[in-house]
């Protein structure tokens, strides 16, 4: 498995994580009448799935940048 595949595949799961965390969200604020405040248990879920997604977003534009240097280097290659 390439490392492009790896990190969009970490991205997936962070992103699966950050919307679980918002439904969680959703739901407590629903089930209570007076919603004032998100669970801090749920507030750093959510704030750490950010982060991570965040972090993998990044990961994976740089390897996508990486990938298509390389592909530049061997159609230039291929073509002298």
């Amino acid at each position: 498995m390439s490392k492009l595949d790896e990190a969009e595949q970490r991205l997936q799961r962070a992103v699966a994580g950050l919307e679980e965390a918002a439904r969680a969200v959703a739901s407590s604020s629903t089930a209570t009448a007076t919603a004032s405040a998100p669970d801090p248990a749920v507030a750093a879920e959510l704030a750490a799935a950010q982060a991570r997604t965040t972090e993998l977003e990044q990961a994976n534009k740089a390897v996508a940048q990486r990938l298509d240097g390389a592909i530049a280097r061997i159609k230039t290659i291929l073509e002298d």
